[in-house]
């Protein structure tokens, strides 16, 4: 295969050379539009920023990475981006930033040859004061991965370098899980905010504001399917499709194309959630078809030169929403026009706007942070007793429907299928159930008898004098005796 591209490091023991030469292998070899079109850019696709390491808030870093390692960071980025099946690599770069922020402290340049454990050492400390656990474990993991890669490299002036994390994390089934009220787990939402959700959404569309019905169309498609966030505003909107299964029963799903390599996908939606979840595309369509209509028209005349002010807001990749699932603005269920959903800020019907996953929780998190800005539940009277707003996570009602499908025996297979998950091992981090709950399950599955369901022929005894009468044919003898 001559599109294979392997970096092969100087035979010379030249560790300046090695990260220069691997730097122009990147930039002249690896060809990834959909991450960037341009290297000199310091924010690719929304994916990557290039700033600095704010121990305090990263968000509101804007310094760019030094000048003599960013575009090593890039390199690294652009090389392991490409090479993994996963998405975005956000605690690589997040691992990258601490490197430049140890470097630069230690030894007042930023340069990756000076890499060794010391400032491994360092890093990890930082991250395990800076982050979660978790967080500062998955940045442990990518230290070790950059350890292992200058040092196959040659890129440090270590002779050897070999770098292994001191952090442990795994993550341990308590089985604590929740009481008959769905209440104490971490991982589970609160129920009081699923109801608010289902009360906002079963409102007329007369009596909700544009974000609400996108907000809570989203919320919906999220209860009728155990889903990520990334899989819904990538929907396409010729998502819906029905089929008939072997007993006759005509069945409703969504085409998915599920996150984390699992690839395309159809979820079929339990047959008292299809009214819900034919409103929500409904909803979601109406809201989107303004904007898909622009698209349209932006596709069909791209070349024509009296667009004008449009190109100047064509985005970057289009017509593709998602160039991986083969997804067209014109066919995104999710595509807005800039300021649709924002009642305070003009609306430009010439400009596309995509949702991304942080736009779309803003609206129900705390996000008073946001001057003049309510979350979901405050702008409808939900409040806790202490006058804070309800909040939900997305990935919350994932675990939820996990653990429900546990609940009501569903087995391990159709479970993972059902989420779009690669390893059915995997379904044990979302299975909440109680421990009143695990034992009656082991209950049940020992008091089932197993019974074979296939009817026993009887065959007629025949006597050995018997085969002389036959005229043609042949008699099997075996252990057990003659056929």
């Amino acid at each position: 295969m001559n599109n294979i591209f392997i970096f092969e490091p100087s035979n010379k023991n030249n560790p300046h050379d090695n990260v220069i030469k691997f730097i122009q292998f990147c930039k002249s070899t690896i060809s990834n539009n959909n991450l960037t079109t341009s290297w000199g850019s310091n924010k690719w696709k929304g994916l990557y920023r290039f700033t600095k390491f704010n121990s305090k808030n990263n968000l509101n870093s804007k310094e760019c990475l030094d000048d003599s390692f960013i575009n090593f960071a890039k390199a690294y980025m652009l090389h392991v981006h490409s090479f993994n099946k996963s998405k975005t690599k956000h605690s690589t770069l997040s691992m990258l930033k601490i490197v430049e922020f140890v470097l630069l402290k230690t030894n007042m340049e930023a340069n990756v040859n000076y890499c060794n454990n010391s400032v491994f050492d360092e890093c990890i400390r930082i991250a395990s004061e800076k982050y979660s656990k978790a967080h500062a474990f998955a940045i442990g993991k990518e230290l070790e991965k950059l350890s292992s890669f200058l040092n196959d490299n040659r890129m440090t002036n270590s002779s050897y370098l070999f770098w292994v994390s001191p952090i442990r994390y795994k993550i341990t089934q308590s089985w604590t899980g929740y009481d008959s009220s769905l209440e104490g787990h971490s991982r589970m939402p609160d129920i009081k905010s699923v109801i608010a959700i289902a009360e906002i959404f079963s409102k007329q569309d007369e009596q909700l504001s544009s974000r609400d019905i996108f907000t809570t169309s989203v919320l919906a498609l999220l209860m009728c399917a155990p889903s990520r966030i990334s899989e819904i505003l990538a929907l396409p909107a010729d998502c819906e499709i029905t089929e008939f299964d072997g007993k006759g029963i005509q069945r409703y799903g969504l085409r998915f194309f599920s996150a984390k390599g699992y690839e395309g996908n159809i979820k079929w939606i339990p047959s008292l959630m299809i009214p819900v979840a034919k409103r929500a595309i409904s909803r979601l369509k109406e809201l989107s078809s303004q904007a898909r209509l622009l698209a349209a028209e932006i596709q069909k005349n791209y070349s024509n030169s009296t667009m004008g002010t449009l190109k100047e807001n064509i985005p970057q990749d289009f017509p593709w929403y998602d160039r991986e699932k083969k997804i067209e603005y014109s066919n995104a269920l999710c595509l807005l026009t800039e300021g649709q959903l924002n009642q305070k800020k003009k609306r430009m019907l010439d400009k596309l706007f995509r949702p991304t996953m942080s736009y779309f929780k803003t609206d129900i998190i705390d996000s008073d942070y946001i001057k003049g800005h309510f979350n979901l539940f405050k702008r409808h009277g939900y409040i806790n007793e202490d006058g804070s707003p309800y909040l939900l996570r997305t990935h919350q009602l994932r675990h939820l429907l996990n653990t429900f499908a546990q609940i009501n025996g569903m087995d391990e297979f159709s479970i993972a299928r059902w989420s779009g998950r690669k390893l059915i091992s995997q379904n044990v981090s979302y299975d909440h159930r109680s421990h009143l709950q695990m034992s009656k399950a082991i209950r049940e599955q020992k008091s089932l008898v197993c019974v074979n369901e296939h009817r026993i022929k009887e065959a007629p005894v025949v006597d050995l004098n018997e085969f002389e009468s036959l005229s043609s044919g042949a008699v099997h003898v075996s252990k057990h005796g003659y056929c």
